[in-house]
């Protein structure tokens, strides 16, 4: 019979069980904190975007196809200067089928800016001149004004008018009497007019001083001030009399200086199975045709391109992994139970890797899975065979390469929040600290560039992320990459970031002193 011998016993776990035994516990601290349920948000939300596009397209060419499907070779022979009869002839009845007009006023003809010009065969004898007004405005305002009202005998060199007496209805203000509009100005502000609210037989009239033969007469309205245009006079008529009592009706105008112009617009719209034709006619003649695919799976995978590394780089995993990694240690501080852990049975290295795998796990899976989500949603709504092309092509790799980009920004992003939830008590500090040198890391010489997460996450991108060429110079030298490193070199570049952090944070974790009144 064998006896154990005195002392024996299981032997005591090592330290990478330990870890794995730290991490499980953890694991749920790190997906289903209440401090952390918006990193969720973070990570799906792209997604939902693309899901968003993707069902509209989906909806747009079933009501495209609805229409029936014109063959691609018409759509291509329509050129432009056709009627709209014969493209409806020959390309059938439209997916898409819409009208408008639209209305505008353009200037008269002969007339210059605001000044109308007013000449009367053969001249007559007149010692009154008078203006009716009958429409004052274009925009509906009750509001009538003159700024200059110019009378010309048959030689057509003195104003017979200037500084005459004047007479008319109420002006707007005392500053804006009758005589304003025969002082010769019309540069003195917009004081230097005639004006009136009376919107019923508004008139203004001058007294040449005795009777003169007269052949012309210039207004000058609103727009010869400087006002708005649509301030012009819209309807009147001059008279004249020699008595001022017995009036003749010698000019009447309706809509000077404008006259309104109509223009009708209709937009046809054949789908092909694939592409959609924007034919567009103006009067019944094709002026513009624009046919494009319904969706372009190269610009889509640009779009993620972009997503990936403007979002989901920059922001999405730099905040989640502060919101995950921080809260291991600094949540357990705030719940004040992180004591346990200190005075549990394993050595403080352990506790720290056990807590990083735990966050690199959860990080992993919400990011690294969003985007790979993101990516399964861009491509769910474009033809089979073009997908099936691309996965035999480049796009196995692609896919690989972003998913190693988004678990190694995990890596390197959570050690150092979590050697700052050691060090830190505020969680702000340290994240507008490493935002911020993350943002100049272009600008930065070549060794300091290396000590950033984001310049090995960009090297290891497979498609660069697309530029606005008209976004302003500053905003592109910000979002422009450094230029990349091996991808070997980026991965053992970031391994050695995120060793370097973890063993700092080895020592700090060693050095750890609990105080929940005063937090260290």
């Amino acid at each position: 019979m064998i006896h154990d011998s005195p002392g024996s016993g299981p032997r005591p776990p090592g330290p990478l069980k330990q870890a794995w035994t730290i991490a499980r516990i953890e694991l749920r601290r790190a997906f289903l904190s209440k401090r952390g349920f918006w990193v969720y948000g973070l990570a799906l939300l792209p997604s939902l975007i693309f899901l968003g596009h993707g069902v509209e397209v989906k909806v747009r060419r079933n009501r495209l196809s609805a229409g029936g499907l014109t063959p691609a070779a018409l759509v291509d022979r329509v050129s432009k200067g056709e009627t709209v009869e014969d493209v409806l002839e020959r390309l059938g009845r439209p997916a898409d089928d819409q009208k408008w007009e639209r209305r505008k006023r353009v200037r008269a003809d002969g007339e210059s800016a605001s000044v109308t010009s007013h000449a009367i065969e053969p001249a007559t004898e007149a010692r009154y001149v008078r203006l009716n007004i009958t429409r004052p405005v274009y925009s509906g305002e009750p509001t009538a004004r003159i700024y200059e009202f110019e009378v010309y005998g048959p030689d057509g060199t003195a104003n017979l008018a200037l500084k005459r007496p004047a007479t008319g209805s109420d002006p707007c203000t005392p500053e804006e009497g009758p005589e304003k509009a025969f002082n010769g100005s019309v540069s003195g502000g917009r004081s230097d007019k005639w004006c009136t609210h009376e919107t019923w037989n508004a008139f203004l009239q001058v007294d040449l001083g005795s009777i003169l033969r007269v052949r012309r007469f210039v207004l000058k309205h609103a727009g010869a001030g400087g006002e708005d245009e649509e301030w012009d006079t819209r309807e009147f008529n001059i008279q004249v009399s020699k008595d001022g009592k017995m009036f003749t009706t010698v000019v009447n105008v309706t809509g000077a200086r404008f006259v309104e112009e109509r223009t009708s617009y209709r937009m046809l719209v054949y789908f092909d199975g694939r592409r959609q034709a924007y034919l567009r006619f103006e009067d019944g003649r094709l002026v513009s045709k624009q046919v494009r695919p319904l969706l372009d799976f190269e610009e889509d995978r640009q779009v993620f391109a972009g997503v990936f590394q403007y979002f989901y780089l920059r922001l999405a995993i730099f905040f989640g992994c502060l919101g995950i990694f921080m809260n291991l240690f600094r949540g357990e501080m705030l719940d004040r139970t992180l004591h346990f852990w200190l005075l549990a049975p394993a050595r403080r290295e352990v506790l720290l890797a056990g807590k990083f795998g735990a966050g690199l796990i959860a990080s992993t899976a919400i990011f690294a899975g969003g985007a790979l989500l993101c990516f399964a949603v861009m491509i769910w709504p474009h033809d089979p065979a073009e997908v099936q092309a691309y996965w035999e092509g480049a796009g196995m790799t692609h896919v690989f390469w972003y998913a190693i980009a988004a678990v190694l920004g995990c890596v390197g992003y959570g050690s150092v929040f979590l050697a700052a939830g050691l060090l830190l008590r505020n969680p702000i500090i340290p994240a507008a600290l490493l935002l911020g040198w993350e943002s100049i890391n272009g600008f930065l010489p070549q060794m300091l560039q290396k000590l950033s997460v984001l310049y090995y996450l960009q090297s290891l991108c497979p498609v660069p992320a697309p530029m606005d060429k008209e976004a302003p110079p500053l905003v592109q030298l910000l979002l422009a990459p450094a230029a990349p490193a091996s991808r070997v070199g980026a991965i053992l570049g970031l391994l050695a970031v995120t060793a370097l952090v973890l063993w700092l944070s080895s020592i700090a974790v060693r050095r750890m002193q609990i105080s929940y009144g005063a937090e260290v």
